[in-house]
């Protein structure tokens, strides 16, 4: 069979089309491939599990339980893909109306923070600290109530 291009002729071979076909597919199944296994999440960032029946403290285990239960999916971590489960800012914020933290769980918090096996829950420890100590924080700091993008700027409701 011949086919014109312009000015050139190519001769198709039997089966010269299908080899095509699957080599294209082929192809795109290994891109695919490859970027499933590099974009896939870490086991730990692939759950929710925070492991809060470890913490011995009640306080401590209702406040894990709810902040494992409030995290968010998200695609990206810091100027990168990292899909997985994360507290967000709106986790933090959910979760300090919704179980009423206090000055009184400073303590705890801060137990939580240091005894956490997942940096996800060191982290909203962390930053529910930073919300209950707001005045503390540095003046471009989201946990500062004289921020103008203070997390808690419009209350609980």
């Amino acid at each position: 069979m011949q086919i014109a291009l312009g000015d050139k002729s190519e001769s198709l071979q039997p089966g010269a089309a299908m080899r095509r076909v699957w080599f294209a597919g082929a192809t795109l199944l290994l891109v695919l491939g490859l970027m499933l296994f590099v974009g896939w999440p870490s086991s730990g960032m692939a759950s929710r599990e925070l492991h809060c029946a470890q913490q011995a403290d009640p306080r401590a285990r209702q406040v894990c339980v709810a902040l494992q239960e409030h995290m968010e999916w998200t695609w990206l971590g810091h100027a990168i893909v990292s899909p997985g489960w994360r507290v967000t800012f709106h986790t933090v914020r959910e979760f300090y109306c919704g179980l009423s933290v206090t000055a009184a769980d400073a303590i705890t918090l801060e137990s939580l923070r240091k005894s956490a096996t997942d940096w996800r829950l060191q982290d909203g420890a962390q930053e529910l600290i930073w919300l209950l100590d707001g005045a503390a924080q540095p003046p471009a700091s989201i946990f500062n109530p004289a921020q103008s993008q203070y997390l808690l700027k419009h209350g609980c409701g």
